[in-house]
């Protein structure tokens, strides 16, 4: 009893910690480098159930089902002893059991462990519903559609309940043979009693008999625990999988140090430049050449799909480059290791990005300002007021109750002033916005990035009606570029052709 209570203090408080950690760690380090064709061509239920069911059984079901098979062990191996104590020829029987239980194990193995990879990939379907619905729910209400995505729970419920069904009964069935097995074992045990009657002791055949009327629970937990060690090694077996299979995005020439001002100037020159989603795949950019000088603002527009957000993701070296290349003050950007290029540029995201935590850690995440600036920039953007009557900027961030979509866009913008970058991307950030907002994130943007270079892709053209230049995308190419006037100029001019016409 010491010895179990040593060995589960030594499992639950230093082995699951650790194993926990490290398996969550490379994980998480594998979705983080994956590339973005990764995310585009894989379930999101797929990978949530990496982190969900498989580190679940690995942290619970895996030492568990080891302890307790540590402990029925060691008591059927007792048991065994006090019944061939009791009968002695009852040893000659043991060597068939040790059989019989390795052919059960042998069969309920094969069949368990198919049967709980299917019930972990049966739950992917149902955590991609779950999670769409979340984020779609105000269309799903709007249209009225709530029935719809109810059945549809429902169906992927029970398909996802299918496989657990199927393993109860697997185990229902082992322990029917199991107790069958044993009641022959009780069956040729009171025969040998009977037959040597004489010369066996009362008290030991009251212990045999005893011990032959649980043996069946033991055999059936071992075997069981056993069976469940071997399907929770096949988790790992994923995640290993998982781990090895992922393609990294991070390749071995990207490995060149710049300075720590980089980028110091904010130049940009793109040349022949074409890329794609994934190696071999089309390309969605193609031929592009533009010059963006240092403290320019330029604004991208065009029909959707015309390649406008694919600009910002390759500018983010979230794109595989397959021709040209694109130099930010002189240094080519696939030289660079990715995180080190998206951690010096400055990003206003279209979807507002809002992490657990506090405030303060939404809105510094490295904690490198002081409390005044940031009270300063929540001033500046008009949500002072709103965090100071939540508490603080210490409180924790819930943006769907303390901030509208309007807010959020510009506690993002804010965020964005807490960076030096002499780049800032601008992803059509007031895409979802109201004209008042929409004009008081314009004067933010012209008074605090004024010596930055600014990209902005937009979809309203009085959004970039005063940058220095606009570039107009069409099928991943550059086909209109000038000042916004001359541009917007030759459009009424084509416009009243075709209406006159």
């Amino acid at each position: 009893m010491t010895t179990l209570m040593i060995v589960a203090a030594l499992l639950f408080v230093t082995m699951i910690p650790r194993s926990a950690k490290y398996f969550h760690g490379r994980l998480l380090t594998t979705v983080e480098n994956a590339p973005l064709s990764f995310f585009t061509s894989t379930d999101t239920g797929q990978i949530v159930n990496r982190f969900s069911q498989d580190l679940s059984v690995i942290d619970s079901e895996l030492p568990l089902a080891g302890l307790i098979l540590a402990n029925n062990v060691c008591v059927a191996a007792i048991q065994a002893i006090f019944i061939c104590i009791s009968a002695p020829y009852f040893a000659a029987v043991l060597p068939f059991v040790l059989f019989l239980t390795y052919i059960l194990q042998m069969f309920y193995l094969r069949t368990s462990r198919q049967i709980r990879i299917m019930d972990l990939e049966a739950k992917a379907p149902l955590s991609s519903l779950f999670l769409e619905t979340l984020s779609g729910l105000a269309t799903i209400r709007a249209f009225g559609w709530t029935k719809g995505i109810e059945k549809q729970n429902r169906r992927l419920l029970d398909t996802s309940q299918k496989p657990f069904y199927l393993l109860f009964c697997v185990q229902r069935w082992l322990a029917l043979v199991v107790d069958l097995s044993v009641a022959a074992l009780a069956v040729i045990l009171v025969a040998l009693i009977v037959k040597f009657r004489h010369s066996s002791d009362a008290g030991f055949v009251g212990v045999a008999l005893i011990n032959i009327m649980t043996f069946n629970t033991t055999l059936s937990v071992v075997i069981q625990h056993w069976t469940a060690i071997e399907t929770s090694l096949g988790a790992i077996s994923r995640i290993k999988a998982f781990s090895e299979e992922t393609a990294c995005e991070n390749l071995p020439q990207e490995c060149f140090a710049v300075q720590a001002a980089w980028p110091s100037e904010g130049c940009v020159v793109i040349s022949d430049l074409s890329a794609s989603y994934a190696p071999g795949q089309e390309t969605v950019l193609r031929n592009l050449n533009l010059v963006i000088s240092s403290g320019q603002k330029i604004g991208i527009c065009g029909p959707s799909g015309s390649g406008k957000s694919s600009l910002v993701a390759v500018l983010l070296h979230l794109l595989e480059i397959s021709g040209g290349f694109i130099a930010i003050d002189g240094v080519d950007i696939t030289n660079i290791p990715r995180n080190v290029l998206r951690n010096r540029l400055t990003v206003i995201p279209q979807d507002p990005l809002f992490l657990k935590g506090t405030i303060r850690e939404n809105l510094d995440p490295f904690d490198l300002e002081d409390a005044a600036r940031l009270e300063d920039v929540l001033k500046r953007v008009g949500l002072w007021t709103i965090v100071n009557n939540a508490g603080g900027v210490d409180m924790p961030m819930v943006a769907e109750e303390l901030l509208s979509h309007g807010q959020r866009q510009l506690f993002c913008l804010a965020r964005a002033m807490l960076n030096t970058s002499k780049i800032v991307i601008i992803d059509e950030a007031t895409a979802s916005v109201d004209l008042q907002t929409d004009d008081l994130m314009q004067e933010i943007i012209e008074d605090n990035f004024a010596h930055c270079t600014v990209i902005a892709v937009a979809h309203r053209l009085q959004t970039i009606r005063n940058y220095d230049s606009i570039v107009v995308f069409e099928r991943g190419r550059i086909v209109e570029y000038g000042e916004p006037g001359a541009l917007l100029a030759d459009a009424c001019s084509k416009f009243k052709k075709l209406w006159d016409a």
